[in-house]
């Protein structure tokens, strides 16, 4: 016999937990699939893991809604007050400040594997979820008036909808022939923890030269050590060839790209090598399933907005199915599940379109376009209303609208 359910979710990763989590809130029950066994190898400071998130301001409230942020240590926390991005082939720099925005922060930086960890715990406790890990979907068929899935375990089970938060690389995507605009940014990301020879002032540093697109995102600081968490976008070749050196090397590099505004000691964790693809599904919904977060769209990392997409997406979902469910509506319906798409579509589009108009933009050396570039960043360091209304957005208080 099929076991009941209101919704399945597959991928138990930050979103799928999340909207988990939130779903069982509103008093629907929930079957959580993902083939990972939901446990998490966290490293112990001053060695910080290499994948870390950018957490805005609504995304922070999400997650205390649900308890998991309250149980993440502070010691794992790493507020960031102040943002300051500058043009490596010029003079033009913006600075953002959280005081003069009137928030009490612009974001914080917390590890992948912390933050899952602690939305897990949640999870485990909640009586609407039950969690099939170390299990995935082997089969299943969808319809407007429900759908029925077989685990490779032989488990079955039915449920008015589907939702894939299977990430990137969405299998649920793909089999239910869901047609993507997708790319290649030209782009990989390098990403490793390293230790700098002085505080980063709880700030999120940002250039954009000839040695690509690098950022440095704090992390806390141990015992009056200071480390931050990069993210560096080069070319494929020119990504393979600071892979190979020693990490003395890689060191040096890292500071000239910085211009020098930092001495980097060493490197704390192994270095990873991303390639980086802009994707995006032409629909987030068929009759029975909806997608979210990576599973919808990828964007490049250069803003740190990918996780809060995948929150934003969440919220809204969320708040649909919710208002469906009381209503008495069919979860699985499309034109239920159409409401979810039209909240979030033109948002996502916007976002990835802007980080595509950034990159091209910071992305060329060409003379007259990087002087142009120096002045636009100019003028825009002065407009403090507009720096407001940005600031507001990455903090996800406001859309694109």
């Amino acid at each position: 016999m099929a076991k009941q359910y209101d919704l399945i979710i597959v991928g138990a990763g930050m979103v799928g937990s999340l909207a988990a989590l939130l779903l069982a809130s509103e008093s629907l029950k929930i079957a959580l699939v993902d083939k990972h066994s939901g446990e998490f190898s966290l490293s112990v400071p001053p060695s910080y893991d290499a994948r870390v998130s950018a957490i805005s301001c609504q995304s922070k409230a999400l997650l205390a809604s649900t308890g998991a942020w309250q149980t993440i240590p502070q010691s794992r926390l790493a507020a960031y007050n102040n943002m300051v991005v500058w043009d490596g082939l010029g003079e033009g720099y913006i600075d953002f400040n959280a005081r003069k925005a009137q928030l009490p922060e612009l974001g914080h930086l917390v590890e992948n594997a912390v933050l899952c960890q602690s939305l897990m715990a949640q999870v485990k406790q909640s009586k609407n979820i039950d969690l099939y890990l170390g299990d995935e979907l082997e089969s299943h068929q969808l319809s407007e008036s429900g759908v029925s899935a077989s685990l490779l375990s032989g488990r079955l089970l039915e449920a008015q909808a589907i939702v894939a938060a299977d990430g990137a690389l969405s299998k649920l995507r793909k089999e239910n022939a869901f047609d993507t605009v997708e790319w290649d940014y030209g782009h990989h990301a390098i990403v490793a923890t390293i230790e700098l020879d002085q505080t980063h002032d709880n700030t999120a540093w940002q250039s954009f030269g000839e040695e690509g697109i690098l950022a440095f995102l704090p992390l806390p600081s141990v015992d009056d050590r200071h480390f931050v968490s990069i993210v560096w976008s080069v070319p494929p070749d020119e990504a393979e060839s600071l892979m190979a050196l020693a990490d003395q090397e890689f060191c040096k590099r890292l500071g000239y790209a910085m211009s020098q505004r930092f001495t980097v000691l060493n490197i704390t964790t192994g270095r990873q090598s991303i390639p980086l693809r802009q994707r995006h599904a032409k629909h987030y919904v068929k009759a029975g399933i909806a997608l979210i977060g990576d599973a919808a769209h990828t964007i490049h990392p250069l803003a740190g907005q990918g996780a809060n997409l995948g929150f934003a997406d969440v919220k809204a979902l969320v708040d649909v199915l919710a208002k469906a469910h009381r209503r008495g509506e069919h979860l699985g319906q499309s034109k239920v599940l159409r409401r979810y798409q039209r909240a979030r579509m033109l948002d996502n589009i916007a976002m990835a379109a802007g980080m595509e108009g950034f990159k091209r933009l910071f992305g060329t050396q060409q003379p007259l376009l990087v002087q142009l570039r120096n002045q636009g960043m100019a003028h825009f360091h002065q407009g403090t209303k507009l720096k407001e209304k940005l600031v507001a957005r990455a903090a996800g208080l406001s859309s694109f609208s």
